[in-house]
């Protein structure tokens, strides 16, 4: 079996490898090859992906959108010469070049996001182009979670195989263990209360709030683990604020840090911006990350999985957007003194619990 993936960034997302990782295991015979759009024309690293390489940037959307002809005409190069028997596609844009190229090919499209604009017209389009391709072109879904199954059952978009596999951590991080990555941190964080936002650096506003939330809180500092498009924003704003006592920035790290990284936060901030309709529906890993470590997280209000967080006394939901909310929700946290009772979302803890379910898809 050979299946082409076609991915819309470089260097690949953990997700990206990770499903990868798992059609080979679950079928050791196929060669799976990704095409993966590098808009910043970085080196590539594996010898089982192809890039397409621009120096555009991410971000850019009218750019993106005026530039996917292009991507289009090295994916049919690829398909050609490479013949897959499934084309994999990672998100709507990938599934309409992938659609373009070929109308034979079985086609598995992945929903990571659902990629709703603000502008309803712009919107309506997005949603019939969409729900088109998926009711005549597809062979099945993987749907990044539980609650874009009812966005898409809701739109009556396909009876066709959809299956969830949620973006949970690999079992790996339970034996893969540094140590050291956070011992020169430590007496910044010593007896208080510690926010951890740990993962890609953005929505600067938001992590704007938070840290203004902690200002004047003797009690409370952020612990920010991670790499960004917004890391110099923030870290120019912690640095003329004087707020490096409080606020502290470890930069990049690897899965084996994980574990000394979430023992040092009491809770863990994956508050993101529920303007968006797409975190209405959405999981953050740092959710699944947080249940394994058990830690307590905080998520936004009026979205499905805060509604799940409060039902499962997992943690809190805050508004993100309003700074004296969060300042009132932090004046009721105390130091972790707590064992969390692991609740399992979903088929088990980790990644390798639902990989499976591609076999339910995927099929010799």
């Amino acid at each position: 079996m050979k299946i082409l993936m076609l991915s819309d960034h470089y260097p690949l997302s953990p997700r990206v490898k990770k499903i990868r990782n798992s059609i080979l295991k679950l079928y050791p015979e196929s060669n799976v090859k990704i095409l993966a759009w590098n808009r910043e024309n970085t080196t590539k690293t594996e010898d089982y992906v192809e890039t397409f390489n621009q120096d555009l940037g991410y971000g850019n959307k009218l750019g993106k959108l005026l530039n996917l002809i292009k991507f289009k005409k090295k994916a049919k190069m690829l398909f050609d010469e490479f013949k897959p028997d499934y084309v994999h596609a990672i998100d709507l844009e990938m599934c309409i070049v992938a659609r373009a190229i070929s109308k034979k090919v079985k086609l598995i499209y992945e929903v990571y996001d659902i990629k709703f604009f603000e502008n309803k017209i712009l919107n309506y389009i997005r949603e019939k182009l969409e729900l088109n391709i998926i009711k005549n072109n597809i062979s099945g879904m993987i749907l990044a979670s539980p609650y874009f199954k009812i966005y898409y059952d809701d739109k009556c978009a396909s009876k066709k195989d959809k299956i969830i596999i949620n973006n949970k951590p690999s079992n790996s991080i339970m034996s893969n263990k540094s140590k050291g990555y956070m011992s020169s941190y430590m007496d910044l964080l010593r007896d208080k209360i510690v926010i951890g936002f740990i993962g890609t650096i953005r929505y600067k506003d938001i992590l704007l709030n938070l840290i203004n939330s902690v200002k004047d809180n003797d009690k409370a500092n952020i612990l920010l683990s991670g790499s960004g498009p917004h890391l110099n924003i923030i870290k120019e704003y912690v640095e003329k604020n004087n707020l490096q006592n409080k606020v502290i920035m470890t930069g990049r790290y690897r899965e084996a840090d994980l574990e000394e990284i979430y023992d040092a936060c009491d809770y863990i901030w994956a508050a993101y911006p529920n303007k968006d309709l797409n975190v209405k529906y959405a999981i953050s890993n740092k959710f699944f990350e947080s249940i394994v470590f058990n830690k307590k997280v905080i998520v936004s209000e009026n979205t499905m999985l805060g509604d799940s967080v409060i039902e499962l006394k997992k943690g809190y939901v805050v508004n993100p957007y309003a700074p004296k909310d969060i300042e009132a929700l932090i004046e009721k946290l105390e130091i972790n003194k707590y064992k969390l009772e692991k609740t399992s979302f979903g088929n088990g803890f980790f990644w390798e619990d639902e990989e499976l379910e591609l076999k339910k898809i995927y099929k010799l």
